[in-house]
């Protein structure tokens, strides 16, 4: 019997190389292939501005011309509608700063960057009327301060073919992979959630058919192919590790040639290595250890001088 679906999703023809620069935005799935690219030894950018699920919200990151709009007073402190909570400050002039700043790298990564993955995590928006937009936070304000809407695959289409239009002005070679994350949104229902992927599954496909965009099947290989709720964490909600593993395995098998699938494989190795704890750091065998480590960086280094440490 059968325990899972055959599943080989096509392969990539633009392959990511050794020295790459890979930008990632999005759900908090999309952190979870940046860290596994980031232990792989590549130069990664991920949500500058902080975990954002819905499509608008996050074209507005490389849309947006005008922060002072953007920002509200809670307490002491001040947020951005424009960014995740984690992106606060005591002064409103400073926090403008800080989001000026935070857009330029944001910019700067994506004109340097190779490939630009972007995952999508939900269609339902929260529009605040004094913002005039999508919020990609709601900084636990009341909820009579926000309209909640499913956004429509046109609306959202509409934004993102204007981000399309401004990151390839910025870099007119960098590949552009969208996903839609499969953590779900139950907060929303059941039947609510899977509204919301489907249109994001379309907003992919049309964003797809437009350009040059390619996809990646994550929500397809957990949901689809391990649909087992084993692969979850306890609150049934996100993927666990061994779940991550398994995309983040399909993800290598697209976007590495051999080569690269070698190499990253090495670099992982060492880094188990360097986070080993010594429990007797005066003896001889763990100097000789520490050596042997520091050896191994420094001549694998020398080999392939644009691994990032």
């Amino acid at each position: 019997m059968k325990l899972q679906l055959d599943f080989n999703p096509e392969v990539s023809v633009k392959k990511i190389k050794i020295g790459d620069r890979i930008t990632l935005l999005g759900s908090c799935f999309s952190d979870e292939i940046a860290l596994k690219l980031k232990e792989s030894g590549f130069h990664v950018s991920s949500n500058p501005f902080g975990t954002i699920f819905h499509p608008t919200a996050l074209a507005n990151l490389i849309l947006i011309e005008n922060f002072e709009s953007s920002i509200l007073k809670r307490d002491d402190l001040y947020f951005s509608w424009f960014s995740a909570g984690t992106i606060y400050d005591l002064e409103k002039s400073k926090l403008i700063e800080k989001l000026a700043l935070i857009q330029n790298e944001l910019i700067n990564s994506i004109q340097n960057s190779n490939f630009l993955f972007v995952t999508f995590g939900t269609s339902f928006a929260y529009e605040n009327e004094s913002y005039g937009s999508v919020v990609a936070n709601c900084h636990k304000q009341p909820p009579v301060n926000f309209k909640k809407v499913l956004s429509t695959v046109g609306e959202m289409r509409h934004d993102w073919e204007m981000c399309m239009s401004k990151i390839y002005e910025l870099n007119p070679d960098i590949e552009i992979v969208f996903t839609v994350s499969p953590v779900r949104h139950i907060k929303d229902g059941i039947i609510e959630n899977n509204r919301s992927k489907a249109r994001l599954i379309e907003l992919t496909n049309q964003l797809s058919e437009l350009t040059d965009a390619k996809y990646f099947p994550s929500y397809e290989l957990v949901i689809d192919v391990l649909r087992d709720y084993r692969f979850y964490k306890e609150d049934l909600i996100h993927p666990d590790n061994q779940a991550v593993e398994f995309v983040y395995s399909h993800f290598e098998n697209i976007f590495f040639d051999d080569l690269t699938k070698e190499i990253t494989k090495e670099i992982r190795k060492i880094r188990v290595l360097k986070t080993h704890k010594i429990r007797y750091p005066e003896s001889v065998k763990s100097i000789e250890f520490e050596q042997n480590t520091a050896q191994k960086i420094k001549e694998f280094s020398i080999q392939y001088p644009s691994i990032n440490w």
